[in-house]
């Protein structure tokens, strides 16, 4: 069963953001400035289940709100999911189509095989 074929809807838990390195930067004349960084896993659970874990981060700001985080980390598992699926269909539809290609140059080598011996 895929993920879009289950009837309980995907549910994305946040963990608590905790400190996760530092980010250094060089500006003009090579000055360097670092900035302190945050970041948690978000859990992708289908009811009970947890079907990934993506981590998150940004950096530390003034301005950093922990809604604000919530939603942005959010957001950002909603995307990497997103695009998990549409690699998923992709693959599918490539895989679907070599079969087809396959299929037909098996077809078309056993009719050609067969008119050769007749």
């Amino acid at each position: 069963m895929t993920l879009e074929q289950r009837v309980e809807p995907l549910e994305f838990k946040v963990g608590f953001p905790n400190e996760n390195g530092v980010r250094i930067s060089f500006g003009e004349n090579l000055t360097m400035s670092s900035t302190q960084r945050i970041g948690s896993n978000v859990s992708v659970k289908i009811g009970k289940e947890n079907v990934a874990t993506i981590q998150y981060s940004e950096d530390l700001t003034p301005e950093l709100t922990l809604e604000g985080y919530n939603q942005r980390a959010k957001e950002h598992a909603q995307n990497v999911v997103v695009n998990i699926i549409e690699a998923a269909r992709n693959q599918a539809a490539f895989n679907s189509n070599v079969n087809a290609a396959l299929d037909n140059a098996k077809q078309n080598l056993l009719f050609n095989t067969r008119q050769f011996q007749s």
